[in-house]
């Protein structure tokens, strides 16, 4: 049985860590002051079922808030991100990904690289291109040598082997 190897890098990704940093800062935060608004309500009320349930109705609402909140600002992008993406598929290959400016930063960070690799895509889509059109019209140089036979045969095999020659250099450039 082959050992498997754990992962031993616990901080990884710096904007994931802040954003959660963030959330579990707010979170405390706002459970603090729910608990403060308690603790007064207390001192009104006194201990009682009602008291319980207000408690507990509110922490319910502050976590369905938080996790609306915080799961919107960091979900919510891919749904956009997903439309630009199947843009760019369709042959909008010069679009980029965009983030707003309330998005999370490990959402940033992400866009980041993919937009990096869309310029590189973009690159090879370009000299795919021009290479097909450098391919094309040296064959249609060939193909017009052949019809109008100005040629003879060892010279049309040694521009046969020029385009070969190019086509290669061309491969070996990109």
């Amino acid at each position: 049985m082959i050992p498997t190897q754990s992962r031993k890098k616990y901080f990884v990704s710096k904007e994931l860590r802040l954003s959660i940093a963030i959330m579990l800062l707010w979170a405390l935060l706002i459970t603090g002051f729910f608990t403060y608004l308690v603790s007064s309500l207390d001192e009104k009320v006194g201990s009682s079922t009602l008291l319980f349930v207000i408690i507990m109705i509110g922490y319910l609402a502050i976590v369905v808030a938080l996790s609306i909140f915080f799961s919107h600002r960091i979900l919510g992008p891919f749904k956009r991100l997903n439309t630009e993406l199947r843009l760019i598929i369709s042959g909008n290959y010069h679009k980029r990904l965009n983030v707003r400016k309330n998005d999370d930063l490990s959402v940033k960070s992400f866009v980041d690289e993919v937009n990096n690799v869309l310029s590189k895509y973009e690159g090879l889509h370009i000299n795919r291109k021009d290479l097909i059109k450098h391919i094309d019209s040296e064959i249609l140089g060939l193909l017009s040598a052949v019809r109008e036979g100005s040629k003879s045969p060892e010279e049309l095999q040694d521009s046969i082997l020029e385009v070969h020659k190019k086509l290669n250099a061309l491969l070996k450039r990109d």
